[in-house]
Order: structure tokens, then sequence, then C-alpha cells
């Protein structure tokens, strides 16, 4: 065992201390990304000067759908996350109005929404 970890942890070593390879860079489809995501194949961005949320290709970074989130109202979006088929975006202010996460499907319809406590 112990030769094994010796065989094995250089290697680790090395792996860890690699320089990063960009493998491509894609052209933001929007000025001010505050949210990315990744699920279902696709890379997820969120715009929140336009509060929009973009569908991606994550090869070519052609949007393959979009759509305007309405439901937030004073809120600012500020972060997105994809999960079991579902967008998920954030939205705060500055002042005492609660945080809200605002659920969407992922051709853009709106499911729900639910405050968003500190612990």
């Amino acid at each position: 065992m112990k030769i094994v970890l010796l065989l094995v942890l250089p290697l680790a070593l090395a792996v860890c201390l690699s320089a990063p390879v960009l493998d491509r860079t894609l052209t933001a489809p929007d000025g001010n990304i505050t949210g990315l995501g990744y699920g279902d194949g696709y890379l997820w961005a969120l715009d929140k000067s336009t509060e929009t949320v973009y569908k991606l290709n994550p090869v070519t970074g052609s949007v393959e759908n979009s759509w305007v989130c309405t439901q937030m109202g004073s809120r600012i979006p500020s972060g997105l996350t994809y999960r079991n088929g579902y967008v998920a975006v954030c939205a705060a202010t500055s002042t005492s109005v609660p945080a809200y996460c605002y659920r969407y499907t992922a051709s853009g319809a709106y499911v729900s929404s639910f405050e968003m406590t500190t612990c």
C-alpha cells in the first residue's frame, strides 16, 4: 500500500500544480452578466441590467433561448443556478426588502418563488 501511495502522490501533486489550460472563450450575450450556471448540456447566463436569462450552446456560445424575468419588482438579479431541470434566479435590493429566488423551467416559464432568509 505504501508503494502505491508513493507512486500516486507525485502524480497527484503534479496535476494540482500544473497551470490551467484555457479551452475556449465565448462572447457574452449581453453586457452585464452576473450569474452563470451549467445544466442539461447548456450554459445559462443572467444579465443584471436587462434581467434576461440566456440559454447558450457551450461550444459555440450561440443563444438557443432567452427570456426576461418579469417577477422581480424592485429586486436586482444577481445570481443564477441550474438544478433538476429548473433555472433559479436570485435577486435582492440594497434595502431591507428580503432577497428572493425565482424558479423557471428550462424553456423560461415562471414556476415559483421563495424568500431567502439568513441562517
